[in-house]
């Protein structure tokens, strides 16, 4: 993906939560920040448990490995 591409599809999306946003009271908007918060931190910790999953298989994987060439020295 392009550095330009995404630059000019952030500002699309910035553009419709703006539009989003008219009408709204200013404790609608506070509430909305929130929500906003709640979700991104949501996000950042769900992919910090992805790495972690995807590291314990990796060491899974990794002892896995040495288990069967070990039981394959031993045959």
């Amino acid at each position: 993906m392009s550095k330009r591409w995404k630059m000019k599809s952030e500002l699309k999306y910035k553009e419709e939560i703006l539009n989003e946003l008219n009408g709204l009271a200013d404790e609608q908007i506070n509430n909305l920040m929130k929500i906003i918060r709640i979700f991104k931190e949501s996000i950042i910790q769900q992919r910090e448990l992805d790495f972690g999953f995807q590291r314990e298989i990796e060491e899974w994987d990794k002892l896995s490995d040495e288990a069967i060439i070990n039981f394959e020295k031993i045959l």
